[in-house]
C-alpha cells in the first residue's frame, strides 16, 4: 500500500487536475489510515461532475470523516454516497455497514439506522441492524426479540462444528500433558474490547484485581484505549494479547493455545466476532458475564451467564440459553476512578437529595430515548428536561432525539460532558430527578447515580424481562458495590466446577 500510494502520488502530480488519480491518492491515504491525508486529498479537488467518480468521492469522504471522529460530516456523506445509483452492490453494502455503525454507536439513531435495510434484506448487517434497533426501541415484545436474537445467532454466529475439546494435534498434547489439577494455578481467560473506564471496567477491575495471586489472569484486548483503568488491568494481568480486528477462527485459535481453564466474555452481542470465535469452544469452559450483557447471546457454548436474583429472576431463566448462575449479592462491583472517590461501604450508600419539583433528567446513549421515553413525559409534565451524554454534541444526535420527543424536545437542555470526570461533575451539580430509560435500563449509570445520593425514577416494568429492562431497578436494590472479594471467590468455584 505504501508503494501504491507512492505511485499514485507521481501520477497526481504530473496530472494535477486528473479526479481519478486524486481519489487513487486519496484511497490510499484511507488504507493507511491516515483519514487526515485523505481529507486533505479530498479538499485539494473538487467534488467530481461526473458520476462514476462522485460515489468514490463521497464514500472516501464518509469513512475519512468517520475515522476522524467527525460522524455529523461523515453521516452526510453516507447519506450522499447511498443515493448514486452508481454505487456498486458491494461497496452498498460496506456503506451502510458503517453507517449503520455510526448511527448506532454515535449519533444514537436506531430508526435511521434500520431504515438503511429494506425489510426483506436478509443479509447479516441487515438483520442484526434491525435486532439492535428493536432492541433499543421496544418494537418487540421481550420474548419476541429473545427468540429473533437466537434465530439470528442460530444463522450467523453459532459455528456449525463446536468441539468442547482442541482438535490439533498440539491441542491435544497440552491438554493430555498438562498437569493434574491443583498441582498449577488455574488460568482464567477474559476476552473485552473495553479494558478501559467504560462500564466494563468499572463493573469488573475491583473483582478482576482480586482473583490477583489466585488466579492466573490471561486478557485477550479486542480494544486499543489506553487509560488508568487499562494499566490497572494490565498490572493484573499475567498475560496480555492484543488481539483487535482479529478474525473469529484466528481468535479462536489463540484462546485455544493460550491454554486456559476458563475463558469469560465480557463483549456479548457488542462483538459478534468474538461470540463466533467461542461458538467453536476453544475452552471447555466459557462464561458469559459484563459486556452486551442485556439479553440471551443464542448461542449454547456458554457453561453459565453470570447475573444475580434481581438482574434475572427465576421467572426470567427460560428467556436464556445459558444456565443462569447467580452472585449472591449484585452480579457487579463498582471501582472508583482517582479523580472521584466514592469510597463507599456496605450500608453507607448515600440516601436520594430532594430534587427541584418538575424538574428531570436523563443520562443516556441517545439510542435508549424514543417513544416509550415520549410517553412518559406526557405523564409527568416536565417543567425542565436536561439530557445528558457526550454524544449531545453531534448536531444530528440532537435533532434526531428532538423530533422523536415531540414537543418535549423543544425546550431540552443538553448537557454534553467531554470526559467521565466532566460527567460527575455535571451529574452532581443537576438539581433533578433522574428518569431510568425505558425499554433499555440504566446501567453503570444508575450506580453513579446511586453513589452520588440523587434520586432516580423508573418506569413501570412488565413482570417477567429481560435484563435490558432490569438493569436499573437492580442495581437500587442491591445493598452495596464493593464486594469484591466475595465474587472472586463464587468467580474462582465456577471456573473450576
Amino acid at each position: 500500500m505504501v508503494s501504491a500510494r507512492k505511485l499514485y502520488r507521481s501520477g497526481w502530480a504530473l496530472n494535477p487536475h486528473d479526479a481519478s488519480l486524486a481519489l487513487d491518492v486519496a484511497a490510499a491515504e484511507l488504507g493507511l489510515a491516515d483519514a487526515s491525508q485523505a481529507q486533505a486529498v479530498l479538499h485539494a479537488i473538487e467534488r467530481p461532475s461526473d458520476r462514476a467518480l462522485r460515489w468514490r468521492f463521497d464514500m472516501i469522504n464518509a469513512l475519512s470523516h468517520k475515522r476522524l471522529q467527525q460522524p455529523d460530516a461523515a453521516w452526510s456523506a453516507f447519506q450522499a454516497a447511498l443515493a448514486a445509483p452508481e454505487l456498486p452492490p458491494t461497496v452498498a453494502q460496506q456503506a451502510k455497514r458503517e453507517a449503520a455503525d455510526l448511527l448506532l454507536n454515535v449519533l444514537g439513531d436506531p430508526q435511521s439506522a434500520a431504515r438503511l435495510y429494506d425489510r426483506t434484506d436478509p443479509s447479516e448487517a441487515g438483520q442484526f441492524t434491525r435486532l439492535v434497533a428493536a432492541l433499543y426501541s421496544g418494537d418487540m415484545p421481550s420474548d419476541d426479540l429473545v427468540n429473533a436474537f437466537r434465530a439470528h445467532a442460530a444463522a450467523f454466529i453459532a459455528s456449525p462444528a463446536s468441539p468442547s475439546e482442541p482438535t490439533t494435534e498440539a491441542g491435544k498434547a497440552r491438554r493430555l500433558t498438562r498437569p493434574k489439577s491443583g498441582s498449577r494455578r488455574l488460568r482464567i481467560g477474559w476476552i473485552s474490547g473495553q479494558w478501559c473506564a467504560s462500564p466494563v471496567g468499572f463493573l469488573t477491575l475491583g473483582s478482576i484485581e482480586a482473583l490477583v495471586g489466585q488466579a492466573e489472569l490471561v486478557i485477550f484486548d479486542r480494544g486499543s484505549k489506553l487509560d488508568w483503568a487499562n494499566s490497572r488491568f494490565r498490572q493484573a494481568a499475567s498475560e496480555w494479547h492484543a488481539c483487535a480486528g482479529m478474525t473469529p477462527d484466528a481468535l479462536a485459535d489463540l484462546a485455544r493455545k493460550a491454554d486456559v481453564d476458563a475463558l469469560v466474555d465480557l463483549g456479548g452481542w457488542m462483538d459478534p466476532d468474538a461470540l463466533r470465535a467461542l461458538s467453536m469452544r476453544p475452552v471447555a469452559r466459557q462464561f458469559k458475564w459484563v459486556g452486551g450483557q442485556s439479553l440471551t447471546t443464542g448461542l449454547t457454548c456458554f457453561g453459565g451467564f453470570w447475573a444475580d436474583a434481581r438482574q434475572i429472576p427465576v421467572t426470567s431463566d427460560t428467556f436464556y440459553n445459558e444456565p443462569i448462575q447467580r452472585f449472591r449479592h449484585g452480579y457487579v462491583t463498582y471501582t472508583s476512578a482517582p479523580y472521584r472517590d466514592f469510597s463507599v461501604q456496605s450500608g453507607d450508600l448515600p440516601l436520594p437529595k430532594a430534587a427541584a419539583q418538575g424538574s428531570y433528567a436523563i443520562v443516556s446513549n441517545p439510542a435508549k430515548i424514543g417513544a416509550a421515553m415520549r410517553d412518559w413525559l406526557d405523564l409527568l409534565q416536565p417543567r425542565r428536561l436536561h439530557l445528558v451524554d457526550w454524544r449531545w454534541r453531534f448536531a444530528h444526535a440532537r435533532h434526531a432525539v428532538q423530533a422523536r420527543l415531540g414537543r418535549w424536545g423543544d425546550g431540552v437542555e443538553f448537557v454534553a460532558p467531554s470526559n467521565h470526570p466532566e460527567y460527575l461533575h455535571a451529574l452532581d451539580g443537576l438539581d433533578a430527578t433522574f428518569l431510568d430509560t425505558a425499554p433499555y435500563s440504566m446501567g453503570l449509570t444508575a450506580i453513579e447515580l446511586r453513589l452520588l445520593g440523587k434520586p432516580i425514577l423508573l418506569p413501570k416494568r412488565p413482570r417477567v424481562a429481560t435484563m435490558r429492562e432490569l438493569h436499573c431497578a437492580g442495581h437500587l436494590r442491591a445493598a452495596r458495590f464493593d464486594h469484591h472479594r466475595d465474587q472472586a471467590e463464587q468467580i474462582l468455584r465456577w471456573c473450576t466446577a
